[in-house]
């Protein structure tokens, strides 16, 4: 029986390429977008490439009313759900004393609510072979940029969620990837003598692709992982200060 997986926020970015990945592997894929239908339906495209039997859904994963919908269309097209990857996420990056409360809500609301309710809603789907990843940041452990305060507050905040609910889902897998600096849209608008200090501090001397993010993600949900469960995969090219 073929497989599937829904990736959250797989407009772009990393989700993008762990959707194409995954379909390159043959996995129906479920691609979730809330804002940008247009680049949704262009990553359908590129994922149909490889199997034509995916899927996009509309739904901001912090409403619950939206996620509980998105579930039950899952269940109606493929009556379960073999994997999970909550990778939606926003960030708000601004000097820490200018933050509001307003500000570090909706950050929480994407980044840790979302992937609460998801797994709350989703896992009803899944069977005892399935496999939860949450993509969380090294900004969770211990690269910390005070202008991202809230954002790394909330990687942290998933990576203890993530660890309870494997407690809590076993045998159902759940493990957290947490990436470094990505060649994402977002951080081609970093100043590039920023991004050169940067690159110092990785041994590799350069950011990750999104589609070595993608494929760690993958080898977590592959039967080549059947024994991972609630670890912490850094992959960040050996970062340090």
């Amino acid at each position: 029986m073929r497989k599937n997986v829904l990736v959250t926020g797989s407009s772009r970015g990393i989700g993008k390429s762990i959707a194409i990945e995954f379909a390159k592997n043959g996995y129906d894929v479920i691609i979730n977008y809330n804002l940008n239908e247009i680049e949704a339906k262009k990553a359908l495209e590129e994922v149909s490439k490889y199997n034509d039997n995916s899927i996009i859904v509309k739904c901001d994963i912090s409403n619950e009313d939206e996620v509980k919908e998105m579930s039950q269309i899952i269940n109606e097209k493929y009556g379960k759900l073999d994997s999970l990857i909550n990778n939606a996420a926003v960030a708000n990056d601004s000097i820490f004393l200018d933050k509001s409360k307003e500000d570090f809500m909706n950050v929480y609301e994407t980044n840790l609510i979302g992937p609460f309710l998801c797994t709350k809603y989703l896992s009803s789907l899944m069977n005892d072979n399935s496999s939860i990843v949450n993509i969380s940041s090294t900004n969770g452990i211990d690269t910390y940029y005070p202008y991202s305060a809230d954002y790394d507050a909330s990687k942290a905040a998933l990576i203890s969620l993530s660890n309870n609910i494997a407690v809590e889902l076993a045998p159902i897998r759940v493990n957290t990837v947490c990436p470094g600096w990505v060649n994402t849209d977002m951080n081609k608008e970093l100043d590039l003598d920023y991004v050169k200090s940067e690159e110092e501090k990785i041994l590799l001397k350069r950011f990750a692709e999104p589609e070595e993010i993608a494929k760690t993600v993958l080898f977590l949900c592959s039967d080549n992982a059947s024994y991972i469960n609630k670890s912490i995969i850094r992959v960040d090219g050996g970062f340090y200060e």
